[in-house]
């Protein structure tokens, strides 16, 4: 004995509105049209969370590419230099900064002692904190402070 698919499921006979692609169901998980929308719903969720995946393993690869202070450009266009005169009072490897107790910058500022990211050479290179120095002042109103070019006095 054959029976027909509908009624080999326990389903009724489809309405007119489910065989033009409407369940009738307004959004609503009740009808024939559940899974088709919770499909499509799970689709585009699932789409977004693989893009926001992706753009976060882009952001890690690139913070593992990350470039030190120590990389970046000596000088830029449209910055001022002034030349430092100053003691190394500490130092931070991981910034590649010096602490230092400069001397008054004339036409920029007092004296004072400040961390200064070092462009040009690792910290490790230069000479020992207690040290009386030489160097040169970059200043840029967008990119910030900097020093290079430091030498034992």
């Amino acid at each position: 004995m054959r029976r027909r698919a509908n009624e080999t499921y326990g389903r009724a006979k489809k309405e007119p509105a489910e065989e033009n692609g409407d369940d009738g169901d307004d959004g609503q998980f009740d009808g024939g049209g559940e899974f088709q929308a919770a499909v499509r719903i799970d689709y585009n969720v699932m789409r977004t969370i693989a893009l926001a995946l992706i753009v976060l393993l882009l952001a890690l690869a690139c913070g593992k590419a990350k470039v030190t202070n120590a990389d970046k450009p000596l000088s830029v266009p449209g910055e001022k230099v002034y030349a430092m005169h100053a003691k190394i009072v500490g130092r931070d490897a991981a910034e590649n900064a010096l602490t230092l107790d400069h001397q008054a910058i004339p036409g920029y500022m007092e004296a004072m002692t400040m961390d200064y990211s070092v462009r040009g050479a690792k910290i490790e290179t230069l000479p020992p904190n207690g040290a009386n120095i030489d160097a040169k002042l970059h200043v840029t109103e967008e990119k910030g402070i900097w020093i290079t070019d430091v030498v034992s006095k």
